[in-house]
């Protein structure tokens, strides 16, 4: 594993570790219900925090990976991955309006994104290799 690649394993389970205590924390650490409504949206928001960090650390990563084809392949992923991401959720949102479907938990988006990215990177490799 290369520096950049070490780097950013390091950061993005640094991330990973301060997200899940931040959602433990208003899961069950704190009782929201009794904070001022301020206090309460600014704690109910934290946890995005870390998930914005780690796409910059991801950005930071390829910016800084030495083989510019690996960069060209993640980057056309994650490009990918949006737009699964995105062309599903707006499929589940007219869904939702017109058709009655359940409500879509948005914070599962981002474990969306990711698990696209694992789908569409490896279909980008294999298409490339």
């Amino acid at each position: 594993m290369n520096a950049a690649a070490r780097r950013y394993v390091i950061s993005c389970s640094s991330l990973m570790l301060v997200y899940a205590a931040l959602v433990c924390l208003i899961s069950w650490g704190v009782d929201l219900q009794n904070l001022p409504y301020a206090l309460r949206v600014i704690a109910a928001a934290s946890p995005a925090l870390p998930l914005l960090a780690s796409l910059y650390v991801f950005d930071r990563y390829m910016r800084s990976e030495p083989d510019e084809f690996l960069r060209f392949l993640m980057s056309r992923a994650a490009l990918l991955a949006g737009g699964v991401v995105v062309g599903l959720l707006s499929a589940w949102g007219f869904l939702e309006q017109y058709a009655g479907w359940p409500r879509f938990p948005l914070i599962m988006a981002f474990p969306a994104f990711w698990a696209a990215y694992a789908l569409t990177s490896t279909l980008v490799r294999w298409r490339y290799a």
